[in-house]
């Protein structure tokens, strides 16, 4: 779809005042943000002391792990262990007299063999995760699970792992309450920078949803207010062309007593009118033209009856004298060839009026060329026609008749112009734009530029007896046949006329 340049300036502007408040947003939000940034520093040292803080939380339990660890490692070293291994009481009693009651370390001794534990508590503390974890690991290890540390050693009996001692201790709820906190603390303060990149991102976002909203709906809007003037100048250049039946149609959405609908009303009417005076303007035309023929047809005829009369009178004056023969013979002469001026004068106006639409048939412009020569062997002798027609042109779509009258008009004007003799040539060819042009050339007295502006007007001529009407017939015809003519002459050199016809209408 073609924009026009009235439509992208009105969608540019719509775009721009959608813009504007998107463009306010992002400056306000920079400075909110900046207003924010101010407070950066006491939160970065906000930030440091929770960091300090859970670090001691974590060194705590780092400790206690390592305790728990040193223990079983020590404890796992006795070799009453070993042998107690698989006696479960003698290990209860081991267990008693190492970590009485009271102590705030538990000890548990797993026999892998059989998956056996044997603790100082509950053996529910044990989880099947470290058990697992035991199985898998054949060293020391220390491991936090939840509020519960364990320190893991393994026992070993021809260096593989039978059994492990467990070292475990219960943490204080409020340490691990107070890591938790510390935790949730510090996760908030490490997303404070994504959400500052986050309210950026979605500044952007929307500026450019916004922006591409906004050219939906401006396009959409510029295209609403635009289509009636387009439909206007669309009008315009149809009335230009000279097509006055054109009616711009008026939008329904459009409400009634809408501007554009009066404007487009006012063009209708505009044109309705300018139509009307367009009719009446050729009526009078029209009349005037006939008005102009009838004087002319009237001056022309009348010129002939004077020396009809002229002739008439001598004979009956005359009549029974001696030099009534000699005067009759003269009389003869004049009345003979005036009828025969007269005659000529009414076909031709006759042709004029009545030219017939041309049957057009595929035709050789060889043929019709020298159809039309064959009329003009008896030329005078101090007349010398040259003939240069190709033989490969490509048919014409022509009505050869009148091609030939054409012919017989343009060849009988070139005898008139060269009295004294001269060259009369006619040549056929194939133009590079694949048209067939018939040339017909004379050295004669030629025309000046103002007779060649006139030659083509209805009853202008340069001849005594001429009635202007063969160049204009000839215009004629070779419009309807589509084709073009053009006259190059120059006063005492000559004229040519060159006829063009396309070959792309067979």
């Amino acid at each position: 779809m073609r924009i026009s340049k009235f439509q992208l300036r009105l969608t540019l502007i719509f775009l721009l005042v959608l813009l504007i408040p998107a463009i306010i947003s992002i400056i306000l939000t920079r400075y909110i943000l900046k207003v924010e940034k101010a407070g950066v520093d006491m939160d970065t040292k906000v930030e440091a002391v929770l960091q300090e803080a859970s670090q001691i939380a974590y060194d705590i339990i780092d400790l206690a792990k390592e305790e728990c660890q040193s223990i079983a490692e020590a404890f796992s070293s006795d070799k009453k262990l070993l042998a107690s291994l698989d006696s479960p009481n003698r290990l209860k009693e081991m267990i008693s007299a190492e970590f009485p009651s009271e102590n705030e370390l538990f000890c548990a001794i797993v026999n892998l063999t059989d998956d056996q534990i044997i603790a100082s508590a509950s053996s529910d503390d044990i989880s099947a995760n470290l058990i697992d974890k035991i199985k898998q690991e054949n060293k020391p290890i220390s491991y936090q699970e939840g509020s519960m540390v364990y320190g893991v050693a393994p026992i070993l009996q021809d260096n593989k792992t039978i059994g492990a001692v467990i070292i475990y201790k219960q943490l204080e709820q409020g340490l691990v309450r107070n890591i938790v906190d510390l935790q949730n603390l510090l996760s908030v303060y490490a997303l404070r920078q994504d959400l500052d990149t986050f309210i950026w991102m979605s500044m952007i976002t929307l500026v450019v949803v916004l922006a591409v909203a906004g050219a939906i709906l401006a396009a959409l809007l510029a295209r609403s207010v635009t289509r009636p003037i387009l439909l206007l100048v669309a009008g315009t250049r149809e009335v230009a062309k000279g097509n006055l039946d054109y009616h711009v149609e008026i939008d329904s959405r459009h409400s009634h007593n809408d501007e554009i609908e009066i404007l487009i009303e006012s063009f209708n009417t505009m044109i309705s009118q300018l139509k009307t005076s367009r009719d009446q303007l050729m009526v009078a035309e029209r009349l005037a033209a006939w008005r102009d023929i009838a004087r002319r047809i009237a001056h022309e005829i009348k010129n002939p009856l004077t020396p009809i009369q002229l002739s008439m009178y001598r004979l009956r004056k005359n009549l029974g004298s001696e030099k009534y023969n000699e005067i009759f013979d003269q009389a003869y002469d004049s009345i003979t060839n005036e009828v025969e001026n007269l005659r000529n004068m009414v076909t031709e106006f006759s042709q004029f009026a009545r030219m017939p639409k041309p049957r057009l048939q595929p035709a050789s412009p060889k043929d019709i060329v020298q159809d039309a020569i064959k009329l003009y062997t008896g030329l005078p002798e101090n007349i010398t026609l040259h003939k240069e027609l190709s033989d490969d042109l490509p048919q014409i779509m022509a009505d050869k008749d009148q091609i030939r009258q054409v012919l017989h008009n343009l060849i009988g004007n070139a005898v008139d112009a060269m009295p004294d003799g001269g060259n009369l040539t006619v040549n056929t060819k194939l133009e590079t734009d694949n048209t067939v042009a018939i040339e017909v050339a004379d050295t004669g007295c030629g025309m000046s530029d103002e007779v060649k502006q006139k030659i083509f007007t209805p009853y202008f001529t340069t001849k005594a007896k001429g009635t202007g009407l063969g160049m204009a017939i000839t215009a004629q015809i070779v419009q309807e046949h589509g084709g073009e003519i053009s006259i190059d002459s120059k006063e005492g050199a000559g004229t040519k006329v060159k006829i063009r016809f396309n070959t792309q209408l067979l």
